[in-house]
């Protein structure tokens, strides 16, 4: 079979629970290197790396970077919340913007999901 290759897009915070479970859902269901996913972080959704009290769904995203996913947080979204990139963790990828990084991404036939 071939590798699925799927971006989850996530801009809310509120989402990201939901983005996780997916992912890890997916991963469960295709099984190991079956996939190939990629998250995709702007808007809001970039303030979980603002405050500590968001280490259970950072442990959890470290985790599924361990597995392969790859997580790409805006610059732009990050300038807007005025979050530094240099705090964020080392396990992220910087990604000049979020809109294009989705559109690049799906041109080179990765699923879009948004949950």
């Amino acid at each position: 079979m071939d590798v699925l290759k799927v971006v989850f897009h996530i801009d809310e915070m509120a989402k990201w629970q939901m983005v996780i479970v997916n992912v890890k859902n997916f991963i469960a269901d295709v099984g190991m290197d079956r996939y190939d996913i990629k998250i995709v972080v702007n808007g809001d959704a970039v303030n979980l790396f603002d405050t500590a009290d968001n280490s259970a769904v950072l442990h959890d995203m470290e985790c599924l970077t361990h597995e392969s996913v790859e997580v790409f947080v805006c610059r732009n979204a990050l300038r807007g919340n005025e979050i530094n990139e240099s705090e964020l963790p080392p396990y992220i990828f910087i990604a000049s913007a979020g809109v294009t990084k989705l559109v690049k991404l799906q041109l080179a036939g990765y699923a879009y999901i948004k949950p």
